[in-house]
């Protein structure tokens, strides 16, 4: 019986070894752990390779295709052709070439006085006090023609009078005034103004579209410089910076076809 009571008594030291053992794996362990925390980081060595292969890579490749180019044999380029000097044909220019040959000026740029409409068949001279026919205009011979001349003749300068003609003549008890006024270029403005003031309520729109219009009332108005009194009648239109306009004073009521087309025939003479 003693026997199996001593063999149990030895198990514990049986036991025993095997915890040396475990102990041993242990120290093991601790050690790798230890090295791998002394270890430099392998980022930097990454970077470095990704930074030698990105120089090396264009260095390679053009070595590579400079080689190939060399090997090449060489292209013969075309020769240099200088390009030839501009030629001028000789001889002098003739004035009257180059005259015609310069674009034309508009008519409303020569003389206004021969754009005038001529005098019609079976029509008489009237001696209008504010005009000569087929002569210049003043911008005071106009302001005159209106009641208050003064302030006329400051709307008249202040809008850009250039310059005027006028043609006058008597027919069928009524008398007309033609005049052509023009204002300087850069005041075209005032042309279209004064064409535009004749659409107003009264003003019977001319045909074919043309700025402007024509009245002929058949009631009674009197001179501005006397108490008689006549029917008037009034036409405007304009061709760029020149307003036509023709003016009647009339016995009776002005024809207002004949007065509408008297400024048409007046427009297209502009042209």
């Amino acid at each position: 019986m003693t026997e199996p009571i001593g063999s149990v008594d030895e198990l514990p030291g049986a036991m025993n070894e095997p915890s040396e053992s475990v102990d041993e794996p242990s120290g093991s362990v601790g050690e790798p752990t230890a090295e791998a925390a002394r270890r430099p980081p392998r980022t930097s060595r990454t970077v470095l390779l990704l930074v030698g292969a990105l120089l090396l890579g264009p260095l390679v490749g053009g070595g590579i295709g400079y080689g190939i180019q060399a090997a090449r044999p060489a292209t013969a380029l075309p020769p240099l052709t200088p390009a030839a000097p501009p030629a001028y044909p000789a001889g002098a220019l003739d004035p009257a070439s180059a005259a015609a040959a310069a674009p034309k000026p508009l008519p409303i740029d020569g003389d206004l006085r021969k754009l005038l409409l001529p005098k019609p068949d079976g029509a008489q001279d009237w001696d209008y006090a504010y005009a000569e026919s087929g002569e210049w205009e003043t911008a005071g011979r106009i302001a005159q023609q209106h009641a208050d001349g003064a302030d006329n003749l400051a709307k008249l300068l202040g809008a850009g009078f250039r310059r005027a003609a006028a043609a006058t003549w008597q027919q069928d008890g009524v008398k007309y005034l033609v005049e052509l006024v023009q204002y300087a270029s850069d005041s075209t403005t005032s042309a279209k103004a004064l064409t535009l003031a004749a659409n107003t309520a009264g003003y019977t729109p001319l045909p074919n579209g043309l700025e402007g219009g024509c009245s002929a009332p058949d009631q009674q108005q009197p001179y501005a410089d006397n108490t008689a009194t006549y029917y008037p009648g009034n036409a405007v239109t304009r061709r760029g910076d020149v307003v036509v306009r023709v003016t009647a004073f009339g016995d009776h009521q002005v024809d207002l076809a004949t007065l509408c087309g008297l400024v048409q025939q007046q427009w297209e003479r502009l042209g």
